[in-house]
């Protein structure tokens, strides 16, 4: 009898532990089951309304990231065009000049810090209330184990791409605008020099930084790709 009452202990044991490490898998593979993308600008920038003529673009588009495949300067010559803009390859003769940078491009697991952890311990809690002396210690193993493979097989991922953008604006005939730059340079290891530089130029700048976010519960990089891809290019067509 008591043998009998020993599994059902354990059978229970095994419920309480599923139920315990997997509830906030489970959770998360419900509410996180569609794929969510967002993109955010830092800050407006807003273009003064020009003649049709004057609707020329110079777009340069660099990727420092190390997704060397993640290309977005297509799609956005494309975007800026169905705008009414015309695309050239001369930067002199454009009134805009787009210069945009894919800085980085990763992904995050937000529960790899936590889950992982709880999953784990709440097994081992679990395990820890069956048997004595070393099957005590196999069973805590035996719970951890199990609370850990329940979380990692649901993980909360997501994909980053975070992109700078400058636009350069042709100022209006007689305007002359001044730009300064200054650079700290390390001399060594304890020395640095100070570089600075003022100009008169034809261009008014604007910068801001483009940051677009995907999450789903497993989420891979090839299934957010084009969903980043279109959100980043959608942002940046619209300034103009």
């Amino acid at each position: 009898m008591n043998k009998y009452l020993s599994k059902g202990v354990l059978a229970l044991a095994i419920m309480s532990l599923v139920a315990l490490s997997g509830c906030g898998a489970i959770h998360t593979s419900v509410a996180k089951k569609e794929l969510d993308v967002q993109t955010k600008m830092s800050q407006s920038i807003f273009l003064d309304p020009v003649s049709i003529e004057k609707r020329v673009v110079y777009v340069r588009v660099r990727n420092t990231s190390d997704k060397p495949s993640l290309s977005v300067e297509y799609g956005i010559k494309q975007a800026i065009t169905n705008n009414g803009y015309r695309i050239t390859d001369n930067p002199e003769e454009a009134h805009y000049w787009l210069q945009a940078n894919v800085l980085k491009a990763g992904r995050a697991n937000k529960r790899a810090d936590k889950s992982g952890a709880s999953g784990a311990l709440s097994g081992a809690a679990v395990g820890s209330t069956l048997g004595k002396g070393d099957g005590k210690i196999g069973m805590a193993i035996a719970g951890a184990l199990i609370g850990t493979m329940i979380d990692a097989s649901v993980k909360d991922i997501y994909y980053t791409i975070i992109t700078d953008i400058r636009i350069s604006e042709r100022a209006k005939d007689g305007v002359i605008v001044t730009e300064s730059d200054q650079s700290n340079l390390t001399q060594g290891t304890s020395g640095s020099k100070r570089v600075s530089s003022v100009e008169d130029v034809h261009w008014k700048r604007y910068q801001t930084r483009i940051v677009s976010v995907a999450n789903k519960v497993n989420l891979t990089f090839p299934e957010a790709k084009p969903a980043l891809i279109n959100g980043l290019v959608q942002s940046i067509s619209n300034m103009f």
